[in-house]
């Protein structure tokens, strides 16, 4: 009996599931399939899809930190400024001093002056140009009309136009009072308006304890003609309480400027009193005695 290919799907019993001997024409009859090739450039194609995902789920991240870090600046907020107060500090120490106040009325005299009960000082010169006024802490720094200035022309007193010295003095109740005197030896009128920056030095120049606050007082600014002089007064105790080490020298920043002067003197602070007035014409401190 002739078999066909065909027969063997339908069961022939000569075929390989009817449990026969498969046909040897079916291997010629019925040829291997072939599976179709992969197109030209398809992995390429893979490759590049794959890659620009990647690249676009970077980016989503990248979008993502940058909200979260934008949020929380957003949310903290910037440093605050340190406001219009600043003032210019010494280049060779710190200097601090407190700020004038407005003056109470009646005549001023000498006495001790409470220490400040906050703990903090003004580690700085007075700072400001030419017929600047210092403020009060904490109102910001005020410009004196033309009248707060006594009408003057006169530019502000530099370093290189004065020669400072320690003058006379005055003791009593157990205070004690210098006089620093400032002489204008320029060829030039200037004008001085304020309190100067004072501390204390040893031999080898180095400070001796904090710079002087400052005794709240009113003051007007002091025209000084060539040769003239103005002074204010240095206040500490008499020998009482702890005392430091007797200066050799003394550093002092005329108002408004931003160079000091050193020169010789002795004073000896002790119980922590150190001060100083704003200066006034004259050789005999403020209030002039």
């Amino acid at each position: 009996m002739t078999v066909f290919p065909d027969d063997h799907r339908d069961g022939d019993l000569n075929g390989p599931e009817g449990g026969g001997t498969p046909d040897p024409l079916e291997r010629l009859l019925r040829p291997p399939a072939e599976f179709l090739a992969v197109p030209p450039g398809a992995f390429e194609q893979i490759r590049r899809r794959a890659t620009r995902r990647r690249l676009l789920r970077a980016a989503a991240g990248g979008s993502a930190a940058v909200a979260v870090v934008a949020g929380a600046l957003y949310f903290a907020g910037s440093p605050a400024s340190g406001g219009a107060d600043e003032r210019v500090g010494p280049p060779a120490s710190q200097t601090r001093a407190t700020s004038p106040r407005p003056a109470t009325s009646g005549p001023a005299t000498h006495s001790p002056t409470a220490r400040p009960t906050d703990g903090s000082h003004t580690s700085r010169p007075p700072a400001g140009g030419p017929g600047t006024v210092t403020s009060p802490a904490g109102t910001g720094t005020a410009t004196p009309s033309p009248s707060d200035t006594g009408g003057t022309a006169t530019p502000m007193c530099t370093a290189d136009q004065l020669t400072p010295s320690l003058g006379g003095g005055d003791a009593g109740a157990g205070n004690l009072y210098r006089y620093l005197v400032v002489t204008n030896h320029s060829a030039t009128a200037c004008h001085l308006a304020g309190y100067p920056g004072v501390s204390l030095l040893d031999d080898a120049g180095r400070q001796i304890g904090r710079p002087a606050d400052r005794d709240p007082r009113s003051y007007q600014p002091v025209v000084l003609q060539p040769g003239a002089s103005a002074s204010d007064t240095i206040h500490t105790a008499n020998q009482m309480g702890t005392c430091q080490p007797a200066s050799s020298k003394l550093r002092i920043y005329p108002p408004g400027s931003r160079a000091s002067l050193v020169f010789a003197g002795q004073v000896t602070i002790c119980d922590d009193q150190f001060t100083i007035t704003p200066f006034t014409a004259g050789t005999t401190g403020n209030p002039p005695s």
